[in-house]
C-alpha cells in the first residue's frame, strides 16, 4: 500500500502531467490547428502556383499533428483513469490481476494502472490484433477457381484462367466457350 505521502506526490505528478497534456491539446486545436480546415488553415490566397510536393509536405505535417493530438487524448484518459482510481482509494494496484504496482513504476509512470506483466500482455495482444478490414480484403471462395482452397496460383492454374479470355492465336475479345461454338453454327 502506498503511504499518504507518496500518494500526495503521485496526484501532483498527475495533476502536472494532465496541465502539459491539455496544453498540448490546445496547441494542436487552437486557432489554425487541426480544428481549422486545411483549405482555411493554408495561408495561400490561391494554390494555384503550388507545388504537389507542397501540398504532400502539408498533408504529412497535418497527419503526424493528428497523431500527436491521438496520442495527448489517449494520455489525458489514462491520467483521468489513474486519478478515478486514487479517488476510489485502488490506485497502485493493477487493474487487470490485483498485485500491487511497484512504487518505483508509479514514480516513472503515475498515470499507469497496471503492473509490467499486464501492460506487456496487453501490448502482445494489441499488436497481434489486425485490423477487421483484411477479412474483407481477403478473396472469396469463387465457383471458377476450380474448389481450390488456397487461392493460390501456380503458372498453369494462372495460364488457363487468362487463356480463357484469349491468347495471341485466338480472337481478342471473345472467350475461349464462344471461339469454340462459332465454327459449328
Amino acid at each position: 500500500m502506498i503511504n499518504q505521502g507518496r500518494l500526495q506526490e503521485l496526484q501532483k505528478l498527475l495533476e502536472q502531467e494532465k496541465e502539459e497534456l491539455l496544453a498540448v491539446v490546445e496547441r494542436l486545436t487552437g486557432p489554425g490547428g487541426l480544428e481549422t480546415p486545411a483549405d482555411e488553415a493554408d495561408r495561400e490566397l490561391s494554390a494555384y502556383d503550388n507545388h504537389p510536393a507542397d501540398y504532400g509536405s502539408q498533408m504529412y505535417e497535418r497527419s503526424k499533428d493528428l497523431g500527436l493530438l491521438q496520442a495527448a487524448r489517449k494520455q489525458l484518459a489514462e491520467v483521468a483513469e489513474a486519478q478515478e482510481a486514487i479517488r476510489k482509494g485502488s490506485y497502485g494496484i493493477c487493474q487487470s490481476c490485483g498485485q500491487p504496482i511497484p512504487e518505483e513504476r508509479l514514480l516513472a509512470l503515475p498515470r499507469t494502472v497496471l503492473c509490467v506483466q499486464c501492460k506487456k500482455e496487453r501490448e502482445t495482444e494489441e499488436q497481434t490484433a489486425r485490423p477487421v478490414e483484411e477479412e474483407a480484403l481477403r478473396r472469396p471462395p469463387e465457383a471458377g477457381l476450380r474448389g481450390r482452397l488456397d487461392y493460390a496460383f501456380d503458372r498453369d492454374a494462372a495460364w488457363e484462367e487468362v487463356a480463357e479470355f484469349g491468347t495471341s492465336s485466338s480472337r481478342q475479345g471473345i472467350p475461349s466457350q464462344i471461339q469454340n461454338n462459332i465454327g459449328r453454327e
